[in-house]
C-alpha cells in the first residue's frame, strides 16, 4: 500500500473515530434486567426473500449470552405449534431472524452487524453463519439509525459493513434521495419469491472464501467422498464461500434413496430429509466444523436439462434448519456461484456442457420460487467477490416487546 493511501486511511479512521465519539448514546445495559422492554427503535425489514428484526446494539448488553431471552421473546420462540404467533416471527427459518447493528472503528468500514438465526420450535440461537438476504439491509438500517452515513456515488449510496459471524466485509449499494437517505420506494426491479417492484440493492461479499474454516476448499479437494451411516458413500463438494456449504449432486441423492431413474425425489418426505441431514453432518465433520442447526448448509444441484425451462444453468434445492427452503438461502446461492468456477467441483463439472457459460461471469440458479443470478469475480486464482442483486423494504420502525 502506498504511503499516501495509508495516510488517507489513517486520517479517515481518525475523523470517523472523532465523529462517533461525539454521538451521545446511553451506556449499554449490563444485564438482562437493564434491557428496556419494549426495545426502542427496532426495525422490522424485508431483505431479499427473508424478514427479520434489526436492533441497534446500544440497547443490548455486549455479552451475547444475555441475548437469547430478548430475541426469543421478540420472535415468539419457542413455539410448539411452529407459528410464532406470540412474536414477530413467521413460523419458518427465513422469517425468524435478527440482526444487531453497531458502529465500527475498523479502517474503511462503516458499520458492523451480527446475524442471529432464531429457532422456531426450540430455544436455539445460531450465530455460526451469516444471512445473505438480510445483509442487504444491514447498512440501510445503520444509516436510518444514525450509526453511519452512506458514501454517496451519484444517485446511490454505498455502505461497507463488517459481518462479525464470518469476519467478512460486505458492500451494499442502494438508491438515495436528495438528503442522502436510502430510497427503497423506487420501482426498479422484482426478484424471484417476492411480489412487486422495489429499489435495486447491489450486494457484494468481498473476499468471501473461508468464512468459517479459513479455506475456500476446507479439505483442499474439489470433491470428497463422505462415509455415511449404513456403509453408504456420498460424493460431494465442500466449499466455504460466504458460508460453508455441502453441495450434493441430484443423482447422488437418488442413489442414496434408492429411487429409480425417471422418478422424482420428494424433498418434503422424511426419508429425504433424514438422508440430507446425514450428508450434512458428515460434511460438517469433514470440514472440521461442529454441526450446528444453521451451519453448514446443504444444497442439492442438478443440470438445467432435467427441467423443461432453459432460463437457468442449474436447479437447486436447499434446506434451512432442516426444512426445505421456499427459495434458496442467498449465501448458499453465492457459494454455488463460486463453486461453479472451481475446477472439478460437482458444480463446475455439471456446467461444462452449458452453452455460453464459460463466457459469462454469472450463474443462473432455479429454485422453487424462480431464478436468481449470482456472480463471482476472480484474480490470480483467488475469489475477490461474490455478488447478487436484491430488493428490500422497511415494514416497520418502533418499539417491540420481548
Amino acid at each position: 500500500m502506498s504511503q499516501t493511501r495509508l495516510q488517507v486511511l489513517r486520517r479517515n479512521h481518525s475523523l470517523k473515530s472523532r465523529w462517533i465519539s461525539t454521538i451521545k448514546t446511553p451506556p449499554r445495559p449490563a444485564s438482562l434486567q437493564e434491557v428496556l422492554n419494549p426495545l426502542p427503535n427496532v426495525g422490522f425489514f424485508r431483505g431479499g426473500t427473508s424478514k427479520g428484526v434489526f436492533i441497534n446494539s446500544i440497547y443490548l448488553p455486549e455479552s451475547t449470552h444475555v441475548w437469547p431471552r430478548v430475541l426469543m421473546g421478540l420472535m415468539g420462540s419457542p413455539d410448539k405449534y411452529q407459528r410464532q404467533l406470540n412474536g414477530m416471527g413467521g413460523g419458518i427459518s427465513s422469517l425468524s431472524k435478527a440482526v444487531v447493528v453497531s458502529p465500527s472503528f475498523r479502517e474503511d468500514v462503516d458499520c458492523e452487524y451480527t446475524f442471529i438465526q432464531v429457532g422456531v420450535g426450540d430455544e436455539g440461537l445460531d450465530i455460526s453463519g451469516n444471512c445473505g438476504n438480510l445483509s442487504s439491509m444491514a447498512g440501510i438500517f445503520a444509516v436510518d439509525s444514525g450509526i453511519c452515513k452512506p458514501r454517496i456515488e451519484g444517485d446511490r449510496g454505498r455502505v461497507r459493513s463488517w459481518n462479525t459471524n464470518t469476519n467478512k466485509t460486505i458492500d451494499t449499494t442502494f438508491p438515495v434521495d436528495g438528503n442522502g437517505q436510502p430510497d427503497l420506494l423506487r420501482q426498479e426491479m422484482e426478484i424471484a419469491g417476492v411480489s412487486g417492484l422495489a429499489s435495486r440493492i447491489d450486494v457484494e461479499f468481498l473476499h468471501p472464501a473461508g468464512a468459517r474454516t479459513g479455506h475456500l476448499l476446507p479439505t483442499g479437494k474439489p470433491v470428497d467422498v463422505l462415509e455415511l451411516p449404513g456403509d453408504d458413500l456420498a460424493e460431494v463438494s465442500l466449499v466455504d464461500a460466504t458460508n460453508p456449504t455441502v453441495i450434493l449432486p441430484y443423482h447422488e441423492l437418488r442413489i442414496l434413496l434408492s429411487i429409480p431413474t425417471g422418478e422424482q425425489i420428494s424433498f418434503g418426505s422424511q426419508d429425504t430429509l433424514d438422508v440430507l441431514e446425514k450428508v450434512r453432518i458428515a460434511g460438517a465433520l469433514r470440514m472440521g466444523l461442529e454441526p450446528a442447526a444453521a451451519q453448514p448448509k446443504i444444497v442439492v444441484v442438478h443440470p438445467s436439462f432435467t427441467h423443461e425451462s432453459a432460463e437457468e444453468d442449474l436447479i437447486v434445492r436447499a434446506l434451512s434448519m432442516g426444512v426445505p427452503h421456499k427459495a434458496v438461502p442467498l449465501t448458499v446461492g453465492l457459494c454455488v456461484g463460486v463453486a461453479a468456477r472451481i475446477k472439478n467441483t460437482v458444480v463446475e463439472r455439471m456446467l461444462r456442457t452449458v452453452d455460453g457459460f464459460s463466457k459469462r461471469d454469472t450463474v443462473k440458479l432455479r429454485h422453487p420460487s424462480g431464478v436468481v443470478e449470482v456472480g463471482a469475480t476472480w484474480k490470480d486464482g483467488e475469489v475477490q467477490a461474490a455478488s447478487v442483486v436484491r430488493t428490500g423494504r422497511r415494514l416497520m420502525r418502533g418499539d417491540a416487546y420481548w
